[in-house]
């Protein structure tokens, strides 16, 4: 019987007396390592992930900057393109105002010849 208890023994993990809960060595050293290496794969795949946010991080720093910068070079091109619109429709009030007088030259020269023509 002796035997039989020391076997029980040999073979039970966790026990239950008046001490408390105890563990085997055996099991409490796949317990420890377990834990341990866990937390390792944890920690690396924190700082990983940690690497990676900075990264992103940065990245879409660059992209705000560029943005920035797009919309600047657009408001500028938007001004000039203003200031452009305004000079053409300066220029085509010229135009008008030339095919206007060109038109009433013409009507003068008509006349004029018209005159000389019939008398």
């Amino acid at each position: 019987m002796a035997h039989e208890d020391e076997n029980k023994h040999m073979t039970q993990h966790i026990e239950n007396s008046d001490r408390g809960i105890t563990l085997n060595k055996s099991l409490a050293w796949t317990m420890a390592v377990g834990l341990i290496t866990g937390s390792l794969w944890l920690g690396g795949n924190m700082a990983s992930v940690s690497a990676r946010m900075d990264q992103f991080a940065e990245v879409s720093s660059i992209g705000f900057s560029e943005r920035a910068e797009l919309e600047i070079r657009v408001r500028a091109l938007e001004n000039s393109m203003a200031q452009s619109r305004v000079q053409f429709e300066a220029i085509y009030g010229a135009i008008q105002d030339l095919k206007t007088d060109q038109r009433e030259i013409t009507n003068l020269l008509r006349q004029i010849v018209n005159e000389r023509v019939t008398p």
